[in-house]
């Protein structure tokens, strides 16, 4: 009986091996916050977790069959599974060593807000190249006075930050598809009190059309595949967010680069709005012709008709182009 109990313990350890657990309390975002909110900047910890990677059900499941109820024969192709999965685990990590999953968290909720809210958004360059920001992001675990700091650095009145919990591949077995996934915990913070006005656990998955032996042909064939999948599950996890602070996303389809080859003007709006956003946040342009420029470059995308002037032409009067950010 005692060696039975040892193994189901072993068995529930190594199924229990990492989950990254949270014990945070929620605060639902509410549509009065918004009022109070006007320039915002998005950080997230510069430490990332390792992807995760689970991929080998499909090879276990005629084995586990076969051997039935046996603890042993069991707890042996657990072992031998969590092995796989940790050396691919190993070898994907290697594949996208230098793909930081944060930044590209915030790069695409920076870009959101900039198309779906009315917020001002401080450009994602201007925080990382500083060495104070810096520090304060390492601090999970930040005071009041930390958040005054970052607002008085930033001039902003509220933060938003960002926690990537866990991210991977996954899947589940023979009678489905593997998937990317990503569990974000997102936490926006006033930056005169530290006051929270909202705190969520945010996650996301998309499924990907493949067989687990055709996409793991893919990740070693074409390094490029391996981002691609995690980016397009972080762009829905970002996706997620807007829509639980109640904006409508219906434009982020101009986002979409399938959309950008088939329309009229072929305009690239994420980069146009971060090339206009580094001038309004470096005092080139004022706030107001930030705010009128953009909504005449989303109409221009959109391909509405009367939304000729993108953003060179729309401060043409004032001698100001807007040049591209290298």
């Amino acid at each position: 009986m005692t060696k039975k109990y040892y193994l189901y313990l072993l068995i529930s350890l190594l199924l229990l091996a990492g989950c990254k657990t949270t014990d945070v309390s929620l605060i639902p975002y509410r549509k009065e916050y918004s009022k109070f909110v006007n320039d915002v900047a998005i950080m997230h910890y510069p430490e990332s977790p390792q992807i995760d990677v689970d991929i080998r059900n499909d090879e276990m499941f005629i084995s586990s069959l076969v051997a039935g109820p046996m603890i042993i024969p069991q707890l042996m192709m657990m072992l031998a599974k969590n092995s796989a999965n940790e050396e691919d685990a190993m070898a994907f990590n290697e594949i996208i060593f230098d793909l930081n999953i944060g930044d590209v968290l915030c790069e695409k909720l920076n870009t959101k807000f900039q198309l779906c809210s009315y917020f001002h958004v401080i450009p994602q360059k201007s925080i990382v190249s500083s060495n104070i920001l810096w520090r304060l992001m390492e601090k999970k675990d930040k005071n009041v006075k930390d958040y005054v700091q970052v607002g008085t650095e930033l001039g902003i009145d509220t933060i938003l930050e960002t926690d990537v919990l866990s991210f991977g591949i996954k899947d589940p077995g023979i009678f489905s598809d593997p998937y990317a996934f990503i569990k974000v915990d997102v936490k926006m913070t006033t930056a005169a009190g530290g006051t929270v006005i909202w705190r969520d656990i945010v996650q996301a998955r998309t499924e990907i059309a493949m067989s687990t032996v055709d996409l793991v042909d893919m990740v070693y064939t074409d390094e490029e595949f391996l981002r691609k999948k995690l980016e397009e599950v972080v762009d829905a996890v970002s996706e997620q967010c807007m829509e639980k602070m109640g904006f409508d996303t219906h434009n982020t389809y101009l986002l979409d680069k399938d959309y950008i080859k088939k329309s009229r003007y072929k305009i690239n709006i994420a980069d146009k709005l971060n090339e206009l956003n580094l001038l309004r946040h470096e005092n080139i342009i004022s706030s107001i012709d930030y705010d009128k420029t953009k909504h005449d470059l989303i109409e221009k995308a959109k391909g509405t008709n009367g939304a000729v002037l993108d953003a060179e032409t729309k401060l043409s009067s004032t001698a100001i182009t807007i040049p591209t950010v290298k």
